[in-house]
């Protein structure tokens, strides 16, 4: 299976708050693992019913010192994180990563990733999109890093049947 397109990231900024998540994460109904990777670290997306999701973020974003919003492009962190997801960042320092965080580094190509960190090496962290058959091939170092997803919001769905919202 040829791997999934990274799940490439677009930047902006901004302001106030009503609702964030901080704190060790559940994938879905408090699951800890997706594909046989851990993501205990990475927080649940938070599904916005009647507000905008991207207001949501940036009320969160202002809560953290250095931290960013991001619009997210790509399948590969399904399905933790989908295409459109808006994902709070935050700078960290290398010494404070943690297997099962989903984070950001420039690659090789100069763009912006989020992936998940799966293993500590010699020479790097490794770390793999959930939806991807391998570990990406270049490591995250001090140098790379980018940040930590610490908030991740959508708008919820609303599904109508028969003229009933449910």
């Amino acid at each position: 299976m040829a791997p999934t397109r990274p799940f490439l990231l677009g930047i902006s900024c901004a302001a106030a708050l009503n609702f964030c998540w901080v704190g060790t994460a559940r994938a879905r109904d408090g699951e800890q693992w997706i594909r046989g990777l851990f993501v205990g670290h990475s927080p649940p997306v938070q599904q916005i019913v009647g507000a905008d999701a991207r207001q949501q973020a940036e009320a969160c974003a202002a809560q953290f010192p250095e931290a960013f919003v991001l619009a997210a492009a790509g399948e590969s962190m399904k399905p933790l994180y989908s295409n459109g997801t808006i994902l709070v960042c935050r700078r960290i320092a290398y010494a404070e990563l943690e297997r099962g965080m989903t984070i950001l580094y420039r690659n090789q190509e100069h763009q912006v990733v989020a992936h998940l960190l799966v293993a500590r090496a010699r020479d790097g962290w490794r770390v793999a999109g959930l939806n991807n058959s391998r570990q990406d091939m270049e490591p995250v170092v001090a140098d790379n890093l980018v940040g930590v997803v610490v908030a991740a919001f959508t708008p919820a769905r609303l599904i109508v049947t028969n003229n009933r919202s449910r």
